[in-house]
């Protein structure tokens, strides 16, 4: 029986699409095939003229074709299905649901929307005088990035674009909101005392990126006391065109950016005051649009955000960007969003540069109720990105907001307005979870970060900080923690470490909340527990390997990587934790497939557990995690098979990493 697959939020069942005659107006097709299509398989499909692109699910393909004749495709023995990429698939099902409601309007409506082309396909002067004669849109109210198109069209123009070959999707534009001392402790941030090596680690010759909505006076040369000397630039995203400016009216970025590595002190707010990287450098990408008065501000980002990452990391050496910033719930029609175009860049992007982690805040959204019960979509499902949700500080509070009370927060239990997971697309999301309630960090100096502003979510008896709430405030902790983990991976000799590495081992040393996946991920982040594969791998049983430095961790389709760990007679208890990550080619179903499997072996050679790190998975996952008990002298053989690479004569690289961690 042909199970269904979701295309751009549309269902596909295969076996009920009527047959194609011919492909005569279009190069595209989905191919399904009998089986699992093999290396071999693609090889005899791309003899006949097929180029696979992107893996949609349930061995089925979308693939270019140029010939008009189907039958040399259908002829092979291991295709089941193969047809013509159907229009009906290109607009989402809320798109075409608001366009429905909006048919007895008097006035054409209009709908913001976001074209997508085809992999190989570009937005060429060509085309786009093409779309605009086609759909009759004004050429001045489009804009143009790399292979996607933002315009504002009617109902009629926007069926006139779908049925433009090279157009792939077209997805309705979302306005992107933000996600609106002790926070170290909870996670466990080394400070010279804890129990790995001793080392201080605060994020040095580190440099991140925080897109946000503003920072500060927006004045390198005048900076908050917290982040002296360490502004390395200044950039304006959301006021490039009109005025320039970069200054923090709102509050919420400048916060961010101290949660990442501010370093301050308040005599009244209980002395020292820091970031997790306190040693980091900032480039800061302003997003805020122009203040408007009575007006809620906005955010600009851009078409393909892409363009957002490429100049911090080529310009300013970058390697970590982090973002607590998302659909608006409501803005999207109070429901899930879909695996979109955005998440569609962040995965390319990171693709195409494996070392550069990039950080997203999971969202609000958790008490909200959803068709789906679940929130995380958009930019937090990508798939390569680390997804950030919240739990309670350690800080007391009433209703998210500090209050002095004798009573201590609770680090353990995820916070309600958490956004929850997994993605519309059945992945595991959020990744980790950190702090996020009653955070205390650096205050906007800006003239209309007033009191009202400062004291929302606690009141504060210094001007220069202030508590703020939300997954906005999780994702800087954990940012300053990748910074704090690339710093301990130069020290112990990997200069360039894959951000694939840096998420597995944030997931690895996490720790477990006791409450279902969907809320804490694969728990709250443990910066001492990560580290420790890094520090301890002279002993054996903790280490770590990567494709950035070690090529036999690139794998093509059915290629097998194997590494044993032989556990020492000392070891008498505790539990191994192995976690692998790869970075994934775009799309919203995961392209290449590979798989964990873990066996521990007694002495005496018997296997006594085989454990797969996809065993409690709802869908196909890029990240995997298998945790077992260990007894002394035993052999664990770990294994990364290559089950599936979706293009032909491609391959992909991974990270392993795995520590004993004591019951």
């Amino acid at each position: 029986m042909s199970k269904p697959i979701t295309v751009n939020g549309n269902v596909l069942v295969v076996a009920e699409e009527a047959t194609s005659l011919h492909a005569r107006f279009t190069n595209y097709l989905y191919i399904k095939g009998r089986g699992a299509i093999t290396t071999e398989q693609k090889r005899q499909l791309a003899s006949v003229g097929v180029t696979i692109f992107e893996y949609i699910g349930e061995n089925t393909y979308i693939c270019r074709y140029l010939p008009e004749d189907l039958t040399p495709i259908r002829a092979l023995d291991f295709v089941e299905h193969a047809n013509v990429f159907p229009n009906r698939l290109k607009t989402s099902p809320y798109l075409d649901n608001a366009i429905k409601a909006d048919e007895q309007n008097a006035t054409a409506a209009l709908y913001k929307i976001n074209v997508i082309l085809h992999k190989g396909e570009n937005a060429t002067d060509e085309f786009v005088e093409n779309l605009v004669g086609v759909a009759g849109i004004d050429r001045n109210e489009l804009s143009v990035d790399h292979n996607i198109i933002q315009v504002t069209a009617t109902a009629e123009s926007i069926a006139k674009i779908g049925k433009l070959d090279a157009v792939q999707s077209i997805q309705e534009f979302i306005q992107n909101a933000v996600h609106n001392n002790l926070a170290r402790k909870d996670l466990q941030v080394p400070d010279g005392t804890g129990t790995v090596a001793g080392h201080m680690y605060e994020g040095s010759d580190q440099i991140i990126a925080v897109a946000d909505t503003g920072f500060d006076l927006g004045d390198e040369n005048n900076t908050h006391p917290a982040f002296e000397g360490r502004v390395l630039a200044l950039l304006s995203e959301g006021r490039s065109s009109t005025s320039g400016k970069k200054n923090d009216f709102e509050g919420h970025g400048t916060h961010v950016a101290g949660s990442v590595l501010g370093d301050g002190h308040s005599k009244t707010m209980g002395g020292s005051i820091r970031g997790t990287a306190p040693k980091a450098k900032l480039v800061f990408q302003s997003l805020s649009k122009e203040q408007v008065e009575n007006q809620k501000p906005q955010l600009y980002t851009p078409p393909n955000l892409w363009d957002l990452f490429i100049t911090p990391y080529e310009s300013l050496n970058a390697r970590i960007a982090t973002n607590s910033w998302g659909p608006n719930w409501r803005g999207a029609g109070s429901r899930q969003v879909p695996y979109n175009s955005d998440a569609g860049a962040i995965d390319r992007f990171m693709w195409h540069h494996p070392d550069h982690v990039i950080l997203f805040s999971a969202g609000n959204d958790g008490a909200e109720p959803s068709t789906t019960s679940a929130h995380i979509g958009g930019n937090s499902a990508a798939k390569n990105s680390i997804c950030v949700g919240a739990t309670e500080s350690s800080r007391g509070s009433s209703n998210y907001r500090y209050e002095r009370l004798p009573a201590a927060g609770n680090p353990q239990l995820v916070a309600a307005f958490s956004s929850r997971g997994p993605t519309f697309e059945e992945r595991l999301k959020p990744d980790v979870v950190a702090p996020g309630v009653a955070i205390l960090s650096a205050a906007s100096r800006d003239e209309s970060v007033n009191d009202i502003r400062r004291n929302k979510f606690g009141v504060t008896d210094d001007k220069l900080w202030m508590f703020s709430s939300g997954t906005s405030m999780a994702t800087p902790l954990v940012a300053g923690c990748c910074a704090v983990l690339r710093e301990a991976l130069a020290k112990a000799g990997l200069q360039k470490p894959s951000a694939a590495l840096i998420k597995a081992l944030l997931v690895n040393g996490a720790v477990d909340l006791h409450v279902p996946r969907e809320q804490q991920g694969f728990g709250r982040v443990d910066l001492q527990n990560s580290l420790m594969s890094v520090e301890k791998q002279t002993d054996g049983i903790n280490g770590l390997a990567d494709s950035s430095n070690n090529s036999a961790m690139t794998l093509e389709e059915g290629e097998v990587w194997l590494h044993t760990i032989t556990v020492p007679q000392t070891v008498t208890s505790g539990f191994l934790k192995v976690t692998l990550a790869y970075s994934d080619r775009h799309g919203p179903a995961l392209q290449n497939n590979l798989c964990l499997k873990v066996q521990v072996h007694e002495v005496g050679g018997d296997t006594v557990i085989e454990k797969r790190g996809n065993e409690h998975l709802r869908a196909e996952n890029n990240v995997e995690q298998v945790s077992c008990p260990l007894s002394a002298g035993s052999t664990v053989v770990v294994t990364v098979v290559a089950e599936r690479i979706a293009r032909l004569d491609d391959s992909q690289s991974f990270s392993v990493v795995w520590a004993v961690y004591q019951l």
